[in-house]
């Protein structure tokens, strides 16, 4: 359970990192530091919750203007 815990945390924090460092501008596209990697390898369950729940809020308000 425990390696799967991580095998997940480890797969996640290497495409988030890829997604921001490549799609993203400023700030939020500059590599990571090793405390954030922690971070989202530990607390990946909350990471990708959230990301998810802004992905569908920002898609949802872009679809709107489009009615």
């Amino acid at each position: 359970m425990i390696v799967l815990y991580i095998l997940i945390g480890t797969g996640w924090v290497w495409w988030l990192e890829w997604f921001t460092t490549t799609n993203l501008e400023g700030v939020y596209g500059e590599p990571w530091k090793n405390r954030e990697r922690l971070f989202h390898w530990f607390f990946w369950p909350y990471s990708l919750t959230t990301f998810l729940y802004a992905m569908v809020k920002e898609s949802n308000n872009r679809n709107k203007g489009n009615e």
